[in-house]
């Protein structure tokens, strides 16, 4: 069945008490199974349309139904993955994977943690704590986390923009592969456009608050970042995003 996001609003009171719109009327359906990318420039929305999707904010008008049921708050129909991996530094790969698992007294929370960490390849890593990782694998077990109580859907907030160049490149191609395996839907915020273009069956652009376009990716995996059809991508989003040309080329780089 899907998300719908219906006539979604936000607004924020500033100092003078005058409301500043942060969401006008968005309106997206997504089906099961579809990987979103959501795009845009720092201040069009993002975060703040993630922040209501996972209940932490709560719309002014519209609202959000995950397979027909309404949702006001957070829910188990979430799992949400940050910047930053915030695993639990007292804990194995293992422990961390299982804690939610745990808290629910779920008697397959071991069984689930095997399955993820086989799925997320550190099987000889489930006994190491988060400072013996790399950061690709520490967010590799973050995911995983998201993914043990078999939520709906997966919502990511920039899950890559503190890694480096190289390890973001293979956390792309892991991401890929594990949202194969996973089938699970996802909404994936980027400021990069390639990196939305590589990752995406759908990209939405955000703009002031509203939704610019919204964009099948019409490419086969596993995308070739070289290819005239995925630059031909990446130069219209960068078009739409952009005020300037100078401005152009630097969304085009990220």
């Amino acid at each position: 069945m899907g998300v719908a996001i219906e006539y979604l609003h936000k607004a924020f009171d500033l100092v003078d008490g005058e409301p500043k719109f942060v969401l006008e009327d968005v309106n997206l359906q997504v089906q099961d199974g579809e990987f979103i990318c959501i795009l845009g420039k720092s201040g069009c929305g993002k975060s703040t349309l993630l922040n209501l999707l996972a209940g932490y904010l709560k719309p002014d008008k519209g609202r959000i139904v995950v397979n027909g049921q309404e949702i006001d708050g957070p829910s188990a129909e979430w799992g949400v993955v940050f910047q930053q991996h915030a695993l639990f530094p007292w804990y194995t790969v293992r422990e961390n994977i299982e804690f939610g698992l745990r808290l629910q007294k779920r008697k397959d929370a071991g069984e689930t943690a095997t399955k993820l960490i086989e799925m997320i390849g550190l099987q000889d890593y489930e006994n190491a704590y988060p400072a013996e990782l790399s950061g690709g694998m520490a967010q590799r077990v973050g995911i995983a986390r998201a993914l043990a109580p078999d939520p709906a859907v997966l919502l990511m907030d920039e899950p890559l923009g503190a890694l480096d160049a190289l390890t973001r490149e293979a956390m792309r191609q892991e991401l890929t592969r594990i949202w194969q395996l996973s089938g699970k839907t996802i909404f994936f915020i980027t400021h990069s456009v390639p990196e939305a273009v590589y990752l995406a069956n759908r990209v939405v652009i955000l703009k002031d608050g509203q939704v610019e376009a919204d964009v099948p990716i019409n490419l086969s995996r596993p995308r070739n970042m070289r290819d005239r059809a995925f630059l031909e991508y990446v130069d219209d989003f960068a078009r739409m995003i952009a005020e300037t040309e100078d401005e152009e080329r630097a969304v085009c780089a990220e």
